[in-house]
Order: C-alpha cells, then sequence, then structure tokens
C-alpha cells in the first residue's frame, strides 16, 4: 500500500472543506495542515485532524518544512497550490509522486513553464479540460468526493417539501472577484418575476453594490449571514438553489445543493452545460474577460430569462428535477464511488 501523504486547510473556506473531505475518505498517513492566517486572516480549527498524524504549518511551507514532511512518502496530493513553487523539485529529489487538485485559474504552470509539473493535474470539472490535455499530458478528470450521508436528512426534508410558496437558495460566500456567483444578475432578474417566493441569500461578506441594489429591499429576498457547524444545514428546507455564475470551474456549493436534492438553475456556459440538465440552465452571453494564470471569459445571465425560470420553479411540481439532483451528486461525487478511482490512480503512479 502506497504511504500517502495530503496538504490540508484548517480554515471555513471551500479549500478547506475540499481537503478536509480528502483527507477523510484516504485516511493518510502524514497530514500537512496549513494555517492559513498569514495570508488571508480566516478563522482557523484544527480539531478535525486530532485523529491523524498531522504537523501545522503557518503560511507557506519552507524547503526544509516539504523536505521533513515528505521523507518516508510515496505520494502526496494537495488541491489549487504546493504553497511553495519549489515543492514538485523537492518531491521529485526524494522520489515522492505528487498530485494536484487544481483550479484552473490559479494554475501556475500555465503562466511558468519553467515549473516542473506535478506527476499528474487532477481537474475537479470539465472546465477547459481539452484545451488542458492538449498542453499537458497528465490531466485526467477527478473530482472531490462528498459524503453524501452528511446530505442526505436535509435532502429528504428537501424532496418532501410542499409548501404553496417556493423558498430559493442563492450563495454568495465571501463574494469572489466581478461578482462570480451573479448576486447582481439575479437581483436584477427580480424586476421581471411576480411570483410569490423566498429568496435566501447566504453571505460570509457581502459588497456594497449588492446591499445598495434596489433589488435587495424586494420583501420576497432575506439576506442570510449564519453560518452553520455543519454545511449541510446550509442547504436546509429549500426547493432549489439560484446561481447564475459567472465564470469558474469547481463550485462546491452546486455539488452540495444537488447532494441535498436541490435543483441548481445556473449560467447556460462551460462547465456547468457539461453535467446540469438543460432546463436548469439560462441563456447567457460574455461580457468581458479578466487575466488570471490565463484569460478568463466572463458571462451575465439573461435577466428576464432568468426570472422565467424563476416563475417556472414557482408554478412546476419540482419532485422529479429533486430527484434528478440526488442522481447527479450520487453519479459524480459520492466518496464511495470516488474512493475506488482515487485509490486505483494513486498505485497506478506508485507502481
Amino acid at each position: 500500500m502506497a504511504r500517502l501523504a495530503i496538504i490540508a486547510r484548517a480554515d471555513a473556506t471551500g479549500l478547506g472543506n475540499q481537503t478536509r473531505r480528502l483527507v477523510e475518505m484516504l485516511n493518510p498517513e502524514r497530514v500537512l495542515v496549513i494555517d492559513s492566517t498569514p495570508f488571508n486572516q480566516n478563522q482557523q480549527d484544527f480539531t478535525f485532524f486530532e485523529p491523524y498524524n498531522w504537523y501545522k504549518v503557518t503560511g507557506f511551507p519552507d524547503r526544509q518544512q516539504i523536505t521533513n514532511f515528505l521523507r518516508g512518502m510515496d505520494i502526496v496530493l494537495s488541491c489549487e497550490t504546493f504553497y511553495n513553487k519549489s515543492f514538485v523539485k523537492v518531491a521529485n529529489s526524494l522520489g515522492v509522486k505528487t498530485l494536484l487538485q487544481f483550479n484552473y485559474e490559479f494554475l501556475d504552470y500555465l503562466q511558468d513553464p519553467s515549473l516542473e509539473l506535478p506527476t499528474k493535474l487532477l481537474s475537479p470539472s470539465h472546465w477547459h479540460m481539452d484545451e488542458l490535455s492538449e498542453k499537458f499530458n497528465n490531466v485526467i478528470y477527478l473530482p472531490p468526493p462528498m459524503d453524501m450521508s452528511n446530505f442526505y436528512t436535509n435532502g429528504i426534508l428537501n424532496y418532501k417539501r410542499n409548501n404553496t410558496k417556493r423558498r430559493f437558495l442563492h450563495i454568495v460566500g465571501k463574494g469572489a472577484y466581478l461578482d462570480r456567483n451573479g448576486t447582481l444578475d439575479l437581483l436584477e432578474s427580480l424586476k421581471y418575476t411576480k411570483s410569490d417566493f423566498e429568496l435566501v441569500i447566504k453571505y460570509q461578506t457581502i459588497s456594497d453594490e449588492v446591499k445598495n441594489h434596489p433589488q435587495a429591499q424586494d420583501p420576497r429576498v432575506i439576506f442570510d449571514s449564519e453560518a452553520p457547524k455543519n454545511e449541510a444545514d446550509l442547504y436546509k428546507d429549500f426547493d432549489a438553489m439560484i446561481l447564475p455564475r459567472r465564470y469558474a470551474g469547481q463550485c462546491l456549493p452546486m455539488n452540495e445543493a444537488l447532494a441535498s436534492c436541490l435543483p441548481v438553475i445556473m449560467t447556460d456556459i462551460d462547465p456547468n452545460n457539461k453535467i446540469l440538465p438543460e432546463n436548469w440552465l439560462v441563456k447567457s452571453h460574455k461580457v468581458g474577460e479578466f487575466m488570471t494564470r490565463a484569460m478568463i471569459d466572463y458571462y451575465s445571465a439573461d435577466h428576464k430569462a432568468l426570472a422565467k425560470t424563476i416563475d417556472n420553479l414557482c408554478k412546476n411540481d419540482l419532485q422529479s428535477d429533486k430527484e434528478a439532483a440526488y442522481a447527479i451528486a450520487e453519479a459524480n461525487f459520492c466518496k464511495e464511488l470516488l474512493l475506488d478511482k482515487y485509490t486505483e490512480l494513486i498505485n497506478e503512479v506508485t507502481q
């Protein structure tokens, strides 16, 4: 059995959830836990890692810390970054294989071809997969796992909801660049729908542009900054999630909503249209581009089309959509299914 190490985060972020779920599923021999306080000031919680053989590094690990962590390991897995540009070089010198579950917009290898490539690049979504497969020969699709049982109870409650008034969820999170989750587009669309519903907008931080938007005063809108200890409770007591995302690949809120039996309404763009049914997708148009490690196109949902979709959610029976949501999550993100795929990959690259 290969000796696996994982780099994880201790903060309450998507990256924190993603890495903790990988640790839980794969039960590594060693975990390097990044205390991200120096670079993002997020609150840290290390209690999750107490059952594991873990080491804490505050901020970015230096070369000696990397060497000490990797010595005696066969393979190491990290998400988005290795936190040091010489990490793969050090790993290679020690004979340790490297796996990176990347986010396309932060993939350093697109910008700096001098960096040594990991053994495998794991794409968490289908976003830009064709392009990356042409550029690199070590890219595979392998999304992060989910414990479906954690979302099952709320999923059953959502499935059984049969209230006259629909209740919809929108997640802002920390409000990424250029209104990534499409909060402003969603608010703008409310001008064109008179249906009776409740829209709960959940956030950690929120921009003045959102707070001061005229439709933010719509009586159907509720702003909620409560952060439940169990992330599954974010999705409790809803009929659908409306998330007209403007760009980006991996979307953990989409995965979690699907596992909670919530149909997810998104923009008709890549990679949303690679996984969601056509009737959940809203006509969209490109409005600009910006540079990260590569040029990123961003889009806007057609406001009237989004309003029409909301009206349809209010008047249609959603039971089959809720069943479809859970089935999509189960087929793509279930940890029992993915464990075999991760194990197979680890064995393949360490043989």
